[in-house]
């Protein structure tokens, strides 16, 4: 039998779980799992499943649920993210924050961003193969806002203690005084314009501190998401 890995299915109906084209491919062509081979998978949704593989052909395979773990949340982490010109370094991030199991991530139009598109199909395949890499069981959800409507988030009801993250002299906190369940917002390449600093400190949006040194973007999500889930775990 193959080696313990975690697949990912959220079709499933009456214990039975079914299997796309692509898990397929990696369970059956590559992995080499067979009929009646037990598999681990999670829905993405809190649950870690153990079961018998009962049908399998060329596009998909099926599995017998035999037992159901429900994994608690960790605390939560929202990432609000601008739009970078680099589509690899976006994928990075994505990738480097769903296996610390960060809840959501939301990319945004930066005033100064320099990427119009984003292949949001893209991203959250990137979330599904990290979620299973780290046999994690809640997938991130990556998906695209406006800056505005990010901006008023939590606004009439508190849902997050909100922090941004940008280039100044400013007062700040640092990452040990943050509160959950949180929100991060980072800015593009060449920062926050000054109309989305005085939009976020009209929404309530607190400075946040990520060290003396200048940081990429997508450095400055996953330090502080990284920070965040060892302090929590």
């Amino acid at each position: 039998m193959p080696g313990h890995f975690t697949f990912y299915s959220n079709k499933i109906n009456n214990n039975i779980a079914d299997f796309d084209l692509s898990e397929c491919k990696h369970a059956i062509g590559v992995l080499r799992y067979s009929l009646g081979d037990g598999i681990w998978f999670t829905d993405g949704f809190g649950k870690r499943y153990y079961g018998i593989i009962s049908v399998s052909t060329k596009t998909g395979f099926q599995v017998e649920i035999k037992q159901t773990v429900l994994v608690d949340p960790l605390p939560g982490i929202h990432v609000f993210m601008a739009i970078l010109k680099s589509r690899e370094r976006m994928e990075w991030a994505v990738e480097k924050c769903s296996e610390l199991g960060v809840n959501s991530f939301t990319f945004f139009h930066a005033d100064r961003g320099e990427r119009a598109k984003l292949n949001i199909d893209r991203m959250n395949k990137v979330a599904i193969s990290s979620l299973k890499q780290s046999h994690g069981a809640w997938i991130t959800n990556v998906a695209v806002l406006g800056f505005d409507a990010i901006c008023r988030v939590g606004l009439s009801s508190p849902l997050f203690h909100k922090y941004i993250a940008f280039c100044s002299d400013s007062k700040k906190i640092s990452p040990p005084e943050i509160q959950y369940p949180m929100a991060l917002l980072i800015g593009p390449e060449g920062d926050f314009s000054t109309r989305e600093i005085e939009i976020s400190n009209a929404n309530n949006w607190i400075p946040l501190h990520c060290g003396n040194q200048i940081l990429r973007s997508e450095t400055a999500v996953v330090s502080v998401a990284a920070a965040l889930r060892l302090s929590s775990r």
